[in-house]
């Protein structure tokens, strides 16, 4: 449907409207296109609520996994306490961070592969 000037112009004049009322009703229709696209593609729109909200639930998910992984490192602790002393996971924790070696026990070191090749 293609409004023109006449169809327009004729509606006016069908119904009597006058140029205030006319003008009104345009600024209201303006007015309401203008604040339902900035209610979808606004700053705070449907579309910014939407990407904030896969932010948070991927926030979320990395807040669960250090949550983990602190509880875990708790565990630990509470196994190196001195009163519940767990001579394996003190002795697996010395030889992972400080590297050390049992009396009995032969190191054989491997040579990184070097990235270039010659």
């Amino acid at each position: 449907m293609v409004i023109t000037r006449n169809t327009l112009y004729n509606f006016i004049r069908r119904h009597r409207i006058n140029k205030a009322t006319f003008v009104s009703y345009c600024v209201a229709i303006s007015m309401i296109l203008y604040f339902m696209f900035v209610s979808i593609f606004g700053d705070k729109g449907l579309v910014e609520y939407y990407s904030i909200k896969k932010q948070v639930s991927e926030i979320e998910s990395k807040k669960f996994e250090l949550q983990n992984k602190i509880r875990l490192k708790k565990e630990m602790i509470q196994g190196m306490d001195y009163n519940s002393l767990d001579l394996d996971l003190v002795d697996e924790q010395s030889r992972k961070t400080l590297g050390y070696v049992g009396k009995d026990e032969i190191v054989i070191y491997r040579e990184k592969a070097n990235k270039k090749s010659n």
